[in-house]
């Protein structure tokens, strides 16, 4: 493949939706198909079909792009997990439910979950959003655990650090898939659910 600006193929996108979301999408296009330091801000400007000025007018540099579109990945992630996680029967169905949705969300942004992870480790705004995202989830995680550690229904020393190791395993098998290239989607599945009953107290298996 020819690694000048006429091998990047990225349509153009509808001016109907607001400067950001098309500059966001535009650069996720391009970082899916280069990574995140083989495209250039000239690159991401000429597929969004904006100039340069409405460019600086919503964003300072292609790091503050990526953050941007990291903070909506992750936005969206929490919410539909509240929703799914807070309907669930019990935590053995909540882990069900969870993974399915990590699965349908993760599957076809690969490209972006390899980015935020590998690639973008150093850009403070990304690690921070990664940061708070995990902090959520293992927030909520805690909360449920204390809840039943109060009620009897399992056994949990420190329902915190549990909330923490699972959501640092659940991670890992991400890595497998997203940037060693380990596992399939079908395969990530099976292996989140199976670390997350390898993890949690014997009272939910």
């Amino acid at each position: 493949m020819r690694h000048g600006c006429t091998s990047i193929r990225v349509p153009r996108l509808k001016a109907s939706k607001p400067t950001s979301d098309v500059i966001v999408e535009a650069a996720e296009a391009l970082f899916a198909e280069r990574g995140f330091a083989g495209v250039s801000l000239r690159q991401i400007i000429a597929a969004a079909g904006v100039s340069t000025t409405a460019f600086y007018a919503r964003f300072e540099s292609k790091a503050a792009v990526l953050d941007a579109l990291g903070a909506q990945f992750f936005a969206e992630l929490q919410a539909d997990a509240g929703r799914v996680l807070g309907a669930s029967r019990s935590l053995a169905d909540g882990i069900e439910r969870g993974v399915d949705l990590v699965c349908e969300k993760l599957g076809p942004r690969k490209a972006l979950v390899r980015l935020i992870i590998a690639e973008s480790g150093s850009l403070a705004p990304t690690i921070a959003s990664r940061k708070n995202a995990y902090a959520m989830l293992a927030a909520f995680l805690a909360h449920r655990f204390t809840a039943l550690a109060e009620r009897g229904r399992i056994r949990a020393r420190d329902p915190n650090a549990l909330a923490w190791a699972l959501v640092g395993a659940l991670e890992i098998q991400i890595v497998r898939w997203a940037v060693w290239n380990e596992l399939d989607l079908a395969m990530l599945r099976d292996a989140l659910i199976a670390t997350a009953y390898a993890i949690l107290p014997e009272e939910i298996r």
